[in-house]
């Protein structure tokens, strides 16, 4: 995968899962930083999408997108940058910065 920036939402392939992990080929968006992006240049900070709305409030809605999303901020994940491809959009600075709210109040920030 060529650059990407904190916000970009891709196809994430997803595949051998375990449990309740998300799993084949999906929309995520990325929430690393740039400085992350920069230094760690092979993996990607990331939160699945899924078109199904649950109404969980920590399920951000990501607009912009060709069909109705939501970032799933329950099931951060670091992947390598060779699972990501395609862009299909961007998420604005309001939008990520609730994402990333609600992924520091899990990891307890």
């Amino acid at each position: 995968m060529g650059e990407f920036r904190s916000g970009d939402v891709l196809w994430a392939s997803l595949d051998a899962p375990v449990g309740r992990e998300q799993t084949g080929r999906r929309p995520a968006v990325v929430i690393a930083g740039s400085e992350y992006l920069r230094l760690v240049d092979t993996l990607a900070v990331i939160v699945p999408l899924t078109s199904v709305d649950r109404g969980w409030p920590n399920h951000i809605p990501v607009p912009g997108l060709p069909g109705p999303s939501w970032a799933m901020t329950e099931q951060l994940r670091v992947v390598s940058r060779e699972r990501l491809h395609g862009h299909l959009g961007h998420a604005d600075a309001a939008t990520l910065r609730r994402i990333r709210n609600w992924v520091g109040d899990f990891l307890g920030l």
